[in-house]
């Protein structure tokens, strides 16, 4: 599609990358800051996630020499319910050059593609404007919003909870992906 593929993560490969992106300074657009203070550390905190947390963690890198630029995992995984949460993140130097879009219908497609999924969610601080409005652009679609939900730089800001249906992701990104 883009020169990306999404390749399940292997720990002694892609720690080293996955501890620089997931402790960078800017996580806090995405989640709450992970107290590690060493890269053991923060290995050990990532394998209790990968057993108890996240169902799906990927890779997303370059096609064309395997360079890790960010990566896309799940929580909150329901069948019953059918239904889970997304992440995706992509490393500073990527951000606004599109290819981002694509990590992510990627991601998305496998999910839908593997099992029997009838949504995909995903929570957006509002002091995250850019995911935000790409989001949206996306296809989400928001469902509410948890207000004044964390606290960060001096002021309280909401929890956009947004959703893409499994009809709508396809009626989107169908003719962009190839079979």
């Amino acid at each position: 599609m883009t020169g990306l593929v999404l390749r399940k993560v292997v720990l002694h490969r892609d720690l080293k990358d996955l501890y620089r992106m997931m402790m960078n300074d800017d996580q806090h657009l995405f989640s709450v800051k992970i107290t590690a203070n060493s890269e053991q550390q923060f290995n050990d905190w990532l394998c209790e996630r990968l057993k108890y947390d996240f169902h799906d963690f990927f890779i997303i890198a370059t096609e064309k020499n395997d360079q890790a630029i960010g990566y896309a995992h799940n929580y909150d995984f329901s069948l019953q319910n059918g239904h889970c949460k997304v992440v995706e993140y992509l490393s500073p130097e990527y951000r606004d050059s599109g290819i981002g879009g694509f990590g992510g219908i990627l991601f998305m497609d496998h999910l839908f593609q593997t099992y029997p999924l009838r949504k995909l969610y995903t929570a957006v601080y509002s002091y995250n404007e850019r995911s935000l409005t790409n989001n949206q652009k996306a296809g989400f679609v928001e469902e509410g919003a948890l207000e004044q939900y964390r606290y960060y730089d001096g002021t309280y800001h909401s929890l956009h909870i947004l959703s893409i249906s499994r009809q709508d992701f396809y009626q989107s990104f169908g003719g962009v992906l190839k079979r």
